[in-house]
């Protein structure tokens, strides 16, 4: 008798399952943004902080603490560059290290693909980059 009771209740536990999934089914065909824009809206900004979550749960299993500092030293390079204050001297200082080594990279990856096939070409660039960044006739909107 108690056999008989547990089938029904899990025939009938199965069966609204499987009226919800439908109903879900339909209400997901039924979503569209100009039907329905705030549920709409509302389910998106759910999916990208789920996505978002996801990835970063993905990135701190994987690799978390380098892409935790690296994130931490980006953040701080942002407010340093946007805040005014007596720490701007040393931020452009920093920037035009910075601007020198990419430089130096841009040169590097050019002679790589055959640009430049000695190193006098790569000394008359750095040479006519110095002359103009000393005459401020170089303007770089980084």
């Amino acid at each position: 008798m108690g056999s008989s009771k547990r089938g029904t209740s899990s025939q009938r536990l199965r069966r609204s399952i499987e009226d919800l999934r439908k109903r879900h089914r339909q209400e997901l065909e039924n979503l569209t943004l100009t039907t329905q824009p705030f549920k709409t809206l509302r389910l998106f900004i759910l999916a990208i902080f789920e996505y978002f979550k996801q990835s970063v749960f993905y990135l701190f299993a994987n690799s978390g603490w380098l892409m935790l500092l690296s994130t931490l030293i980006v953040a701080l390079g942002i407010l340093l560059v946007t805040v005014e204050g007596p720490h701007e001297k040393h931020v452009e200082e920093v920037s035009r290290y910075v601007r020198f080594g990419l430089w130096w990279i841009a040169l590097g990856v050019a002679s790589s693909i055959g640009l430049g096939k000695n190193i006098d070409f790569m000394k008359i660039c750095y040479d006519v980059w110095s002359m103009l960044d000393e005459k401020n006739m170089i303007r770089m909107s980084w």
